[in-house]
């Protein structure tokens, strides 16, 4: 279960799929209300994603500046330069990062504006609600 709440690419897959599926429940029942009810969801999905750390139980780590390539010990750059292999701590710290500070708060935000407007598109679709 863990495996899959830390999985960046199937959570953001998941909302966008949520996404759709409150998109297209919407135009077949004629009530953009439903897009509302799925953008909570994609706000969930978007919670999810930014506890990433937390749910991994691993902070995401400070910057150390390498002497012998002046780069961060967290940039895969300094390890091909250097020769060794990029650790897995390394991996998980930038997917952490990414989950953290882009993909969270966006699929939060495109969730939220799902949330808030969406039932605003009955006006534009002409659905009398």
């Amino acid at each position: 279960m863990r495996r899959l709440l830390t999985n960046n690419i199937w959570l953001a897959a998941l909302a966008a799929a949520l996404f759709a599926t409150g998109f297209i429940a919407s135009i077949a029942v004629h009530n953009f209300i439903w897009l509302n009810r799925f953008g909570s969801l994609i706000i969930c999905i978007g919670i999810i994603i930014m506890a990433r750390p937390t749910i991994l139980g691993e902070d995401i780590k400070m910057h150390v500046i390498m002497a012998e390539t002046n780069l961060s010990d967290l940039d895969p750059k300094h390890y091909e330069i250097t020769g060794e292999p990029v650790p897995d701590f390394v991996v998980q710290d930038l997917k952490s990062r990414i989950a953290v500070g882009v993909l969270g708060p966006l699929i939060v935000f495109i969730g939220t504006l799902a949330n808030g407007f969406g039932d605003l598109l009955n006006n534009v679709a002409g659905y009398g609600v």
